[in-house]
C-alpha cells in the first residue's frame, strides 16, 4: 500500500512539473529539435501562468533577503550616488537634475526632447517611463533598476520573462509585446534591453536549417534585432540595449559573442545606446565570478552557473545603465 502511494504521489508530481513547464518543454523541444508543440489548452495555459508568477516570487524573495543580508536602505541609496555621478559631482546633491549645455549639431534630438549626447549619455525627461525587456538575466537587473529609477522621481514598466529571446516567436514574440506596451502605455519612452543565453540555437526557416554562427543565421537574426529597433523608432522610443556578459562556460561564451557583435552593430548603426558590460564583470579581461569593487573588496557577482547575477552583479548592471543618463531639468526652455 505505501509503495502504491508513494507512485501515485510521485505520478501527481511529475504531471503538476509538466503542467506548469509546459511552455519551457515545448520551447526546448522546437528549439533542439525544431518541432513546434505548443499545445492550447486552458490548464496548460494556468499551469504556465503560474510558472510565471512563481518565478516573480522568486526573483523578489531572493532580491529582497540578498539586500537585507548586505546592504541597509541607505547604502543602497548611497550606492546609487556613488556609481552615477561624475567624481565631483552628484545627482542627489543637484536636486536629481543637471543639464548638458554643449550639445553640438552633429547631437541627436527627437520630438520628445531626448537628447544623445556625443559621449554616449542620453539626456532624458524624468516624466517618461522606462520599460525593460529581456530572459532571466534582466529580471534581477530590472529590480534594481526600478528601485533606483523610483528614487530619481522616474517610472518603470518589467515585461522580462526567463527562457525567451528572439529566435522563437512561437514561443514568445518580443516584437510583439513591445509594441503592444508602447500602445497601452504612451509614455514609455525609453526601453532598456539584456537577453542572449536562450538564442545561441539552430533556427528553421521554412524548409531550411539554418546553423547557428553560419552567414545565414547571423544575417536572419539581425532582422530580429533590427525589427525591435524598428518598432521603438516607430513609436519614438530609445534603446538602451545592454552587452552580455562573459559567460563561465567557454562555449556558451563563444557563442555569447557572436550575438553581442550583431547587438553592437545594429544598434550603434541605428545611432541607439549600447552599454558595454565585459570590463566590469572580467579579471585580467576573463569571466570571474568574483571582482574587486571601487573599495578593492572582493565581491561575488555571478551566481555559480557561471551566467546569472548575484545581488552585487544586478547592482553593478543597473549602475552602468544609470552612468548613461542625464536627468533633464523640465524648468529649463528648449
Amino acid at each position: 500500500m505505501k509503495i502504491i502511494k508513494f507512485l501515485f504521489i510521485l505520478m501527481a508530481v511529475f504531471i503538476l512539473v509538466i503542467i506548469v513547464m509546459n511552455e519551457s518543454i515545448s520551447s526546448y523541444i522546437e528549439q533542439r529539435y525544431h518541432l513546434s508543440f505548443y499545445p492550447q489548452n486552458t490548464i496548460l495555459k494556468e499551469g504556465n501562468k503560474l510558472k510565471i508568477k512563481l518565478e516573480q516570487i522568486h526573483t523578489v524573495l531572493s532580491t529582497e533577503n540578498t539586500t537585507k543580508t548586505t546592504h541597509s536602505n541607505y547604502q543602497i541609496i548611497k550606492d546609487i550616488e556613488d556609481a552615477n555621478l561624475s567624481n565631483d559631482t552628484k545627482i542627489k546633491n543637484q536636486s536629481l537634475v543637471q543639464v548638458q549645455q554643449e550639445e553640438n549639431a552633429s547631437s541627436f534630438k527627437d520630438k520628445n526632447s531626448t537628447i544623445l549626447t556625443d559621449n554616449g549619455k542620453l539626456t532624458i525627461n524624468p516624466s517618461k517611463e522606462f520599460l525593460f525587456i529581456g530572459d532571466s538575466l534582466m529580471q534581477g537587473v530590472a529590480i534594481n533598476l526600478n528601485k533606483n529609477l523610483n528614487i530619481l522621481g522616474i517610472k518603470s514598466e518589467d515585461l522580462s520573462r526567463q527562457n525567451t529571446g528572439l529566435s522563437y516567436k512561437s514561443y514568445f514574440n518580443w516584437a510583439k509585446t513591445i509594441e503592444d506596451a508602447f500602445l497601452s502605455n504612451s509614455n514609455i519612452k525609453y526601453l532598456v534591453i539584456l537577453l542572449g543565453p536562450n538564442d545561441p540555437w539552430d533556427i528553421k526557416k521554412g524548409k531550411n536549417y539554418l546553423r547557428f554562427g553560419s552567414s545565414a543565421w547571423k544575417e536572419f537574426y539581425k532582422t530580429r534585432v533590427d525589427e525591435i529597433i524598428q518598432i521603438a523608432q516607430k513609436y519614438q522610443v530609445k534603446i538602451l540595449w545592454f552587452e552580455v556578459p562573459p559567460m563561465k562556460k567557454d562555449s556558451l561564451n563563444d557563442k555569447i559573442q557572436i550575438l553581442n557583435e550583431i547587438y553592437r552593430q545594429e544598434v550603434l548603426k541605428n545611432k541607439e545606446i549600447f552599454i558595454d558590460t565585459k570590463s566590469s564583470f572580467t579579471l585580467n579581461n576573463q569571466y570571474s565570478t568574483y571582482i574587486k569593487n571601487e573599495n578593492n573588496k572582493t565581491i561575488k557577482v555571478r551566481t555559480d552557473d557561471g551566467i546569472h547575477f548575484t545581488m552585487n552583479g544586478a547592482k553593478i548592471m543597473s549602475k552602468l545603465l544609470l552612468n548613461h543618463l542625464i536627468i533633464k531639468d523640465q524648468n529649463v526652455s528648449e
